[in-house]
């Protein structure tokens, strides 16, 4: 009788410490999230357009952005929030405008915004943006 207490006092023990190592082992994770992940604005003559973007922490742990660029000066981006917590959302404000071209360019246009995250599986998102750039009256 006494071995049985033993073993089930054992068996009690390592059930407690394995469930103790999985709950101490399992660390949240910021997860991103951007809706839409790619825009087109389409037609667009010399004047600045906007878009807003949201930016969802979809994981368990705080989610920070540690930068927002873009691949061109014409196309500027801006975040509302730096640190967003688990299962919160925030805005990206992308602006768009072919005045600020070192040259002036006509017709299809290709930029990239990118947002630097802690997210351990997407350290960095790329934002993919399209545009087709006409002169005033053609719109």
């Amino acid at each position: 009788m006494k071995s049985l207490y033993l073993y089930f006092l054992f068996v009690a023990g390592v059930i407690v410490a394995v469930s103790a190592v999985k709950y101490l082992s399992v660390e949240g994770e910021p997860k991103i999230e951007v809706t839409p992940a790619s825009y087109d604005f389409g037609e667009v003559p010399y004047v600045e357009v906007r878009k807003v973007f949201t930016v969802r922490n979809a994981g368990n742990a705080p989610l920070e952005i540690k930068a927002v660029s873009t691949s061109c000066g014409c196309t500027r981006a801006y975040m509302n929030k730096t640190l967003i917590a688990p299962g919160e959302e925030a805005e990206l404000l992308v602006t768009f405008d072919p005045n600020l071209m070192e040259v002036e360019v006509l017709g299809e246009v290709y930029r990239e915004v990118y947002i630097l995250t802690n997210d351990p599986n997407t350290p960095e998102v790329v934002i993919p943006l399209t545009a087709v750039v006409v002169k005033e009256e053609e719109k």
